[in-house]
């Protein structure tokens, strides 16, 4: 459950970020295209160095443009993605002794009866 809310929190995050980059390139976009004149090819890929507004070292607004569509994209997947009925856990495969077949209700839900394996550990 825990784990949970921290996904929908990181989720949360990215997406903000990502929506906070996009509205500023958007206002950026707009306010070039009513303000200058420029036009959408000069905007995105054009230099702004020597513009009151300079984007750093080699950065352009289409690198902007896609940091924040990947923010916002991969926050709305992580905290939307369908969320499994029954988790997997990361050790499973390795607590199964070698030798033994795996059966696949095991591979869909490690919860299952007899497949859950526990490890008895042995006191040095």
């Amino acid at each position: 459950m825990r784990v949970r809310r921290l996904l929908n929190l990181a989720g949360l995050f990215l997406a903000a970020s990502g929506s906070i980059i996009l509205a500023w390139v958007l206002w950026l976009t707009w306010y070039d295209m009513t303000s200058w004149g420029k036009g959408i090819a000069l905007i995105f890929f054009g230099s702004r160095t020597g513009e009151a507004i300079s984007l750093g070292i080699g950065m352009k607004v289409i690198y902007y443009f896609l940091i924040g569509l990947t923010l916002l994209l991969s926050g709305l997947v992580t905290s939307l993605r369908r969320r499994s009925k029954c988790p997997l856990y990361f050790g499973y495969l390795a607590s199964r002794p070698k030798n033994t077949p795996i059966p696949q209700k095991c591979l869909d839900c490690p919860k299952a009866a007899d497949c859950i394996v526990t490890l008895v550990r042995q006191s040095s």
